[in-house]
């Protein structure tokens, strides 16, 4: 790691406790953007011009856009990445193909188009799973990976949470056609009722920011692939479980107080058996599924800390 990359991190640890998040967030630009490779086309969300990249990777029912609470405080030390994944609000799929392993490669060709160098990816739900399956493919181009509140598929505690009643949308979503038709027309009200089912606050995302999701899967094409994202769980846990050699990519696992806080330790033990060797977990109190929205100055804190520890090895 470059020392100049060094300083920049280190400085963000520090001055993050001096800084004032509604301020950021007022005075920030946050550009809405389009790329577009021979083969895709990717919408993102970027801020910053200055320091080293960080990719932000969405969960679902969500969109790049559940990032605006963190992008501004973290493009004062980082240039800002969060594309939607394919298929889902202005990104296209022409793979038609959202397991984990395929989503990771596009956003591998998301980010050598960007020409980025030592990138930290943060993935949020689905986006985690994004997240590790890109660090697992590419493991010499991020500097780590930090995986918000989600467990893997294959990977205990799946199982258990697959089977809990927690997951009652899991079986939902893979009924293929009959969920788009019973939920097309009613993205913000079904929206609306999960993320308020998994939330400890729910006011933290207000209707504006529901209207914004529902739009990002707003046509049968894009509730599809939001589906889809879940429809292939079952090839994800057989991709997940076959990545054993050992990893020494960098890894923060995340979970919220009232998520999966209680299962860090079998995570951490389930990465390891899968051959990382360096995995650091951390817990958010007060915090339900939704991380960046619920408790954006600790999820803030917790990857700026991660990202200031990497830079000192």
């Amino acid at each position: 790691m470059a020392l100049l990359k060094s300083a920049k991190l280190a400085s963000a640890a520090i001055m993050l406790l001096t800084l004032s998040a509604p301020s950021l967030a007022e005075s920030t630009t946050i550009a809405d953007r389009t790329l577009s490779l021979d083969h895709q086309t990717f919408r993102y969300l970027s801020a910053g011009t200055e320091g080293p990249p960080i990719v932000l990777l969405h969960g679902w029912p969500q969109s790049a856009d559940e990032f605006r609470e963190i992008i501004p405080e973290l493009s004062e030390y980082y240039t800002v990445y969060a594309p939607d994944l394919s298929g889902i609000g202005g990104s296209t799929a022409p793979g038609q193909d959202w397991s984990k392993e395929a989503l990771a490669r596009d956003i591998d060709a998301f980010i050598n188009a960007l020409e980025l160098e030592d990138p930290l990816i943060v993935g949020h739900d689905i986006g985690g799973m994004v997240a590790y399956a890109y660090a697992r493919l590419f493991p010499e181009e991020p500097l780590g990976v930090a995986i918000l509140d989600v467990p893997v598929p294959g990977l205990s505690p799946w199982d258990t949470v697959a089977m809990s009643s927690h997951a009652w949308h899991f079986d939902f979503h893979k009924q293929t056609g009959l969920t788009e038709n019973l939920v097309v027309g009613r993205q913000a009200e079904y929206f609306r009722y999960f993320i308020d089912s998994t939330a400890a606050n729910p006011d933290a995302i207000p209707d504006s920011a529901i209207a914004r999701y529902a739009e990002a899967y707003g046509t049968p094409e894009r509730l599809r692939a939001g589906f889809e994202l879940y429809r292939a769980f079952d090839e994800d846990a057989a991709f997940f479980q076959s990545l054993n050699e050992p990893f020494d990519v960098p890894m923060l696992v995340v979970g919220a107080e009232f998520s999966t806080q209680a299962a860090l330790p079998a995570m951490a033990t389930s990465y390891a058996a899968q051959g990382a060797t360096d995995v650091t977990t951390l817990a958010i109190e007060g915090a339900g599924h939704w991380l960046p929205e619920e408790r954006p100055q600790a999820t803030i804190d917790a990857i700026i800390g991660f990202a200031a520890r990497l830079s000192q090895r």
